[in-house]
C-alpha cells in the first residue's frame, strides 16, 4: 500500500489528454455540507459486514467464495491490471474537472481532500492488518484483512460520487467493484477482505472531506470563488520536445 508512484504517472497523463482544460465547480455556499450522519449508513453497513464474515463465516461464505473463484481462475493466465487500477478512481476525482466535467470543488480542494483520503486509507488499513493478522488464502503472509486495492478503489470512487454526483459515480463504483472482484480472483483475499476493505474505503473519502476545511484554516489556505484554470500540452514536431500552457484566471 506504501507505494503511490503510479498514481502521480497516471495522472500526468490524465492531464496531458485533453487539448485545453478549464476547471469550474459551485461556489463554496452550494457545496454539500461537511458531516452528515447518514454518510455513516454505507461504511458502517459494508464494515459491519466484513467483520461478520471474518468471524462468524469464514468456514461457508469465505471458503465458498474463494473456491468459486479458484474454479474460475484455474487455467487462466494471472492478470495484474488491478495493481494500477486501485489508484484510477483516485485519479477520476483529480483529473476530471480538468475536463470540463461540473464539480463540487476547485482543483486544490479536491488535491487536499484526495492526500486527507489516502492518508487515512494508510492508517486504517496499515492498523488494520497488524491487528488482525489474517492469512491470505494463498497463504503468503498474514496481511489479507483488510484489502489494501479495495480501500484505495472504493475511498476514490467515493470522492468521484461526491464531486460529480452518481452519473459519474457509477462508473468509479464499477471499476472499484472490479478491484474487489479481482483481488479474490487472483486468490490475493477472502470476501470479508474486500468488504471490510471497502467500507474503510468509503469512511476514509467521507474523512478527507471532512477534515478539508478544517486543514485549510489550519494552514490559512483561501481559494478565490471565481478562480478557473487551465492546461494545454504542446508539442514540437521538429525538436520533438514535449511543453504545457498554464493559465491561471480569478
Amino acid at each position: 500500500m506504501g507505494n503511490f508512484r503510479p498514481i502521480g504517472i497516471a495522472f500526468i497523463l490524465l492531464l496531458l489528454t485533453p487539448g485545453v482544460a478549464s476547471a469550474q465547480y459551485r461556489a463554496h455556499n452550494d457545496s454539500i455540507p461537511a458531516f452528515n450522519v447518514t454518510q455513516l449508513i454505507a461504511p458502517t453497513v459494508l464494515i459491519g459486514s466484513g467483520m461478520a464474515v471474518h468471524f462468524a463465516a469464514h468456514d461457508t461464505w469465505d471458503v465458498a467464495v474463494r473456491d468459486k473463484m479458484r474454479e474460475w481462475s484455474t487455467g487462466k493466465p494471472d492478470y495484474t491490471f488491478d495493481n494500477y487500477l486501485q489508484y484510477s478512481t483516485l485519479v477520476i476525482n483529480l483529473g476530471l474537472g480538468f475536463t470540463g466535467v461540473r464539480t463540487e470543488h476547485c482543483f486544490l480542494d479536491r488535491a487536499i481532500s484526495t492526500v486527507l483520503t489516502v492518508a487515512s486509507c494508510e492508517v486504517i488499513g496499515e492498523i488494520s492488518k497488524e491487528v488482525f493478522k489474517t492469512l491470505r488464502p494463498s497463504g503468503g503472509d498474514y496481511r489479507s484483512f483488510p484489502s489494501g486495492h479495495t480501500i484505495f478503489a472504493f475511498a476514490g470512487a467515493e470522492l468521484v460520487r461526491k464531486e460529480y454526483g452518481w452519473g459519474w459515480g457509477a462508473g468509479a463504483y464499477g471499476i472499484a467493484a472490479t478491484v474487489a472482484f479481482m483481488r479474490m480472483y487472483r486468490n490475493w483475499h477472502w470476501f470479508s477482505d474486500v468488504l471490510f476493505g471497502a467500507g474503510i474505503g468509503v469512511l476514509s473519502a467521507n474523512i478527507g472531506c471532512w477534515l478539508l476545511e478544517p486543514t485549510k484554516n489550519l494552514f490559512g489556505i483561501r481559494i478565490p470563488e471565481k478562480l478557473q484554470f487551465g492546461v494545454a500540452p504542446s508539442y514540437d514536431p521538429y525538436s520533438g520536445a514535449v511543453g504545457a500552457a498554464f493559465a491561471l484566471k480569478f
